[in-house]
């Protein structure tokens, strides 16, 4: 089992603060039924000149086939911004599952958040999970 997780704390920027806060997240993972599994999260926030994000990334393939995670996060201090992304992957012969989180803190203060995540096993047709929100509110 491969597990990523990172942490980017809260980037305190000058300016003007605002009075109101939003935060937004978004997780899926592959179902467990199978060999192989997939799943990420990825977070943020907002408000009184700060921005944050964070996120996770996990990828099991019960046969030691293949199993990868990546995540990264980027801050733009000029125009408040801040970005995350997870990614996870695992297979094997028969199966693979794939999952891809990412949350990005708008200039105006809003936090959208996405998360999908694919399932398939051969022969079946794949098995697909999304997740949006934006200021923690389901789309």
């Amino acid at each position: 089992m491969r597990t990523l997780l990172i942490l980017a704390p809260a980037l305190m920027l000058a300016g003007t603060a605002t009075a109101q806060s939003n935060t937004s997240s978004a997780g899926t993972a592959s179902p467990t039924t199978g060999d192989v599994s997939a799943g990420t999260t990825s977070g943020g926030m907002s408000g009184d000149g700060t921005v944050g994000v964070s996120g996770t990334a996990d990828a099991a393939a019960a046969n030691g086939v293949t199993a990868t995670t990546d995540a990264n996060a980027r801050f733009n201090t000029a125009n408040n911004t801040a970005r995350q992304r997870s990614t996870a992957t695992a297979r094997d012969d028969d199966e693979r599952a794939r999952s891809r989180s990412m949350t990005n803190v708008n200039p105006n203060g809003d936090v959208r958040s996405n998360s999908m995540t694919i399932y398939k096993q051969r022969g079946e047709k794949p098995v697909i999970t999304r997740e949006r929100t934006v200021n923690g509110e389901p789309k």
